[in-house]
């Protein structure tokens, strides 16, 4: 079975803001995700130096939702000497987050809710899955497909677990703003939105439709799982395979995440790092783990800079 597209955006790119624009569904706490708030957290996930000329930069791979929470920000250990943190898109303005989403990723008020654009069989699924989770809010309905497809997954990884609250960017922001850190965007909200909302109404309903359908299969759940464990354990060779798989999809969401939300993001992405290795401060990037690796990745575009890879422990 192909992996689902929309479960990769778990990993990849708007959890953070389907959160924001919903935050009810993550705010219920299980007593075993109270327990795993307690747990200790050792270093997990990607991290590398690149370094070319005597400049260098620090590189995260990042995972959008999490299931444990992080110690608190220790300012003496691990990325202490970063002056500046780098985020494709900083999520945690709400009032701006908010804002920006209305105006992206909803539909304004008087024009007609998804509810009533969906075919019939169509909103029928969403309906039953809202329900599954006990959700019946019109604002749901004032979302895009897009929006409401990186939603409903969003919703899918929190009641497995894995919620947007320790994610890796979370754990960073608390570092940044408790070390005294600058915090700087790579692309921004504006411009992630952006990618989902160019798409053409077609694309957008396959979008959705695909993870629909891979929530109802479980597909969506057993792709979180892998990924999440893949970033836990630095299985570099599992998220290879993850991007190979999704490569020889011919289908056409697959084939908008692989071209647009990834491959397409890559040059602007590794232009910002260049500029960061030149700027005299010590940056850290953070970026979702899937944009590293792979012949398009971020670590080979170094590499045929110049740049030096060492991984950090």
């Amino acid at each position: 079975m192909i992996p689902s597209a929309v479960v990769r955006r778990v990993v990849g790119l708007v959890a953070a803001v389907a959160a924001s624009a919903f935050s009810p569904c993550w705010a219920q706490s299980s007593g075993a995700d109270a327990a795993r708030k307690t747990e200790a957290a050792a270093p997990r996930g990607f991290a590398w130096e690149a370094a070319k000329n005597g400049r260098r930069v620090l590189l995260v791979g990042t995972i959008h939702v999490g299931r444990t929470a992080a110690p608190p920000a220790d300012c003496s250990q691990r990325f202490a000497e970063a002056a500046v943190v780098a985020f494709e898109a900083d999520v945690f303005d709400a009032q701006r987050v908010g804002q920006l989403v209305q105006k992206i990723a909803m539909y304004p008020p008087q024009e007609a809710d998804l509810k009533s654009r969906l075919p019939a069989p169509l909103r029928q699924r969403v309906e039953a899955l809202l329900a599954r989770h006990g959700l019946d809010s019109p604002a749901l309905w004032r979302m895009k497909p897009w929006m409401l497809a990186n939603t409903l997954v969003v919703i899918e990884a929190s009641r497995l677990g894995f919620s947007p609250a320790y994610a890796t960017e979370a754990t960073l922001h608390e570092f940044a703003r408790t070390c005294g850190k600058a915090i700087v965007e790579i692309e921004g909200i504006e411009k992630q939105l952006g990618i989902f909302d160019s798409t053409s109404p077609e694309l957008q309903l396959a979008y959705l439709e695909q993870a629909v359908k891979g929530i109802e299969s479980g597909e969506s759940e057993r792709e979180v799982r892998r990924l999440v464990a893949a970033w836990e354990k630095r299985d570099a060779a599992d998220i290879e395979r993850v991007l190979a798989t999704m490569r020889a999809s011919k289908g056409a969401a697959e084939r908008f995440v692989v071209e647009q939300v990834i491959d397409a993001r890559h040059p602007a992405m590794v232009e910002a790092i260049e500029r960061f290795a030149a700027s005299g401060k010590l940056h850290l990037v953070a970026v979702g783990s899937l944009h590293y690796f792979g012949p398009n990745g971020l670590l080979a575009l170094l590499r045929g800079r110049g740049y030096t890879i060492r991984p950090l422990d």
